[in-house]
């Protein structure tokens, strides 16, 4: 029976269950991957807010 594990996130390669990631060449590379998503999210967001105020500038003018 294989033991309860995970994988690494970044590399994919097995690792104790719990864990993220195997080597701190991977932590860097994940913190690296969660900091560029955070600012996908945060422009997501923006871009979102700028067009619902277009929207209800739009009615507003109407």
């Amino acid at each position: 029976m294989i033991p309860q594990h995970s994988h690494c996130q970044i590399c994919g390669k097995a690792i104790k269950y719990g864990e993220i990631v195997c080597s701190e060449k991977c932590k860097a590379e994940y913190e690296k991957f969660i900091k560029r998503r955070k600012l996908y999210i945060y422009i997501m967001y923006l871009a979102l807010f700028f067009l619902i105020i277009m929207i209800l500038l739009q009615f507003r003018a109407a």
